[in-house]
């Protein structure tokens, strides 16, 4: 049999596979799989065997204490359903001397199982529309939208983790395996809000609200255990949500966007017809210890059915860094730009004092002054652009700015807020087959060549290259860098590409040469690091992460003077 010292497929003989295999068949699987405990590696050509999930069960519960254990079943959660989920969860809850890390990773993968029906082919948003249509809106029958809605969790394998990673212990989660919340295919926001009428009672539109806000409440509180969601740092409600608002930025997003959208919009329909019963919500959000539950708060204050008071308070009372950092600056602005001068004299000035005092400062890692500053300018300057009167003290402060930083204008107001602008991308048209046979630290330059006399961005052989292979963009990009070359033409196309890269020690590599890239010239690729770097996110390391982040976001002022 196998080498106690377990041994994945790819290092064992034929010899040994036949083996298992017949061992397999010929015996109690269960008995043979717990006696020879073969690597979780073996899960897929094991299953071949037509094992039941009972059978395979006790096998994966011998390995909870392993790490990989965890890293193999995620990759291959496809082959279970909510049957092996049961045998595990029952398993799970008797076992004892864990670590809270294999413990949620094992809970997180039990709730995936429990999410795939496996062989399923219709979403239940298909049963639930009919029924919305034909007028009914019973109490199950809210649950059920309220439930097709809910971001579920979602684990699989970690792209970016390689054996070689597996060398001190896991401190998260997502070390192991990769989480992310998604909701049935088929299900959007604006299905929901078409099918929903508009002509509903608000007492229903209340019902409604309340379970989608428990759905979400419930999905957030998940994923921070899970370790990818953060009341204070970067996390995946960050990624799925640019705007609770309609807008353009959300295109192409899903996750947490689906259910924050319909809220949004049923807010506004609870408004119109129940003004108190919309504004208990307010209240509610405005005190949530959740960072994507308070943006609703500051999303609704923008709504004149809000009392200038009331929208005042919010202002005042969320973090003071959620006024300038995170997507919430999304809300922030949107709510200053169209209730400033419905605000009195006091709520404006305590509204100006908070402006002033800016973030906290240990948000930042470098030019914390420069950053502190432009957080201040951009929304003074934004509210003042907007037509809104600034009291004297907020004037005086924005012309001390403006002294300081006499280069500095305001981002166009569509952008205000955004600290990612996904501006669109274009049709390949040109051929990489161009660029087969030269050598990697020649590419940059001979696509340069190739590109004479083509608009660029419309054809050309380094922009597919980008897209076919960006690891050898990569090497091209490096030996450029490496000669004190950081060409800006070739690392836009790049950079939209380079989420394509699914390598730890790449994607970092790319971080690594950011952080190096001239001073005086970052700004130019500012917009395009900020875009990667919100897909990169996730896999990033944590120092390269704040500190690209910090870097981005002073360069991204820069960029915005030079429009």
């Amino acid at each position: 049999m196998l080498n106690p010292v377990k041994k994945t497929p790819t290092d064992s003989s034929e010899f040994e596979r036949e083996q298992l295999r017949f061992f397999l068949s010929n015996g109690d699987a269960t008995v043979v799989l717990t006696d020879v405990n073969p690597s979780l590696a073996w899960l897929p050509i094991i299953v071949e065997s037509r094992l039941t999930d009972a059978e395979l069960a006790p096998w994966i519960e011998k390995n909870f204490s392993d790490e990989e254990a965890v890293t193999e079943v995620a990759a291959n959660i496809r082959i279970f359903g909510a049957d092996v989920a049961d045998i595990l969860e029952a398993r799970l809850n008797r076992t004892e001397g864990l670590s809270p890390v294999l413990t949620t990773c094992w809970r997180l993968i039990v709730r995936h199982m429990r999410n795939n029906r496996r062989g399923a082919l219709r979403s239940d948003w298909f049963d639930i529309a009919p029924r919305i249509k034909r007028g009914e809106q019973s109490p199950v029958l809210l649950e059920q939208i309220a439930n097709a809605l809910r971001p579920k969790v979602r684990v699989g394998k970690q792209p970016f983790r390689h054996a070689s990673d597996a060398v001190e212990e896991a401190q998260r989660p997502s070390d192991l395996m990769s989480i992310d919340y998604e909701i049935d295919a088929g299900i959007t926001d604006d299905e929901v809000l078409s099918a929903w009428p508009d002509d509903a009672s608000a007492q229903a539109d209340d019902k409604l609200l309340k379970l989608l806000f428990h759905a979400l409440e419930a999905a957030l509180e998940e994923a921070i255990e899970a370790g990818v969601e953060s009341d204070l740092e970067y996390g995946v409600s960050e990624s799925d949500v640019p705007s609770i608002d309609a807008h353009q930025q959300n295109a192409y997003h899903a996750g947490f966007l689906p259910v924050v959208r319909v809220i949004a919009e049923l807010w506004r329909r609870l408004a119109r017809k129940g003004v108190e019963r919309a504004l208990d919500f307010v209240d509610s959000w405005r005190e949530s210890p959740l960072r994507l539950v308070r943006r609703l708060a500051l999303f609704a204050s923008a709504d004149p059915a809000v009392p200038a008071e009331m929208a005042a308070r919010v202002l005042t009372t969320v973090p003071v860094a959620e006024l300038f950092v995170t997507n919430s600056t999304v809300e922030v602005h949107r709510l200053l730009l169209s209730r400033w001068n419905d605000f009195a004299p006091a709520d404006r000035a305590a509204i100006e004092l908070v402006i002033c005092q800016g973030p906290p400062r240990s948000l930042f890692v470098d030019e914390q002054e420069q950053i502190v500053d432009r957080c201040r300018f951009d929304l003074l300057g934004q509210i003042e652009r907007t037509g809104g009167v600034l009291g004297s003290n907020a004037r005086s402060f924005l012309d001390y700015i403006h002294e300081r930083w006499p280069e500095w204008e305001l981002t166009p107001v569509e952008r205000a807020g955004f600290r990612y602008w996904h501006g669109g991308g274009s049709a390949i048209a040109g051929d990489a087959a161009e660029l087969r046979n030269v050598p990697d630290d020649s590419l940059v330059s001979a696509a340069a060549i190739a590109a004479q006399g083509a608009d660029f961005m419309d054809s050309n052989a380094w922009q597919a290259l980008c897209q076919s292979d960006p690891a050898r963009a990569l090497r091209g990009i490096v030996a450029q860098a490496a000669v004190g070359q950081w060409p800006t033409w070739a690392w836009r196309p790049f950079l939209w590409a380079a989420d394509k890269l699914q390598d730890s020690e790449s994607v970092n590599q790319v971080a690594r040469l950011l952080l190096d890239w001239p001073e005086d010239t970052f700004f130019e690729i500012a917009a395009e690091a900020s875009w990667w770097l919100n897909q990169a996110a996730k896999a990033l390391d944590e120092s390269l992460l704040w500190q690209l982040w910090d870097r981005t976001f002073s360069s991204l002022i820069r960029a915005s003077e030079h429009e």
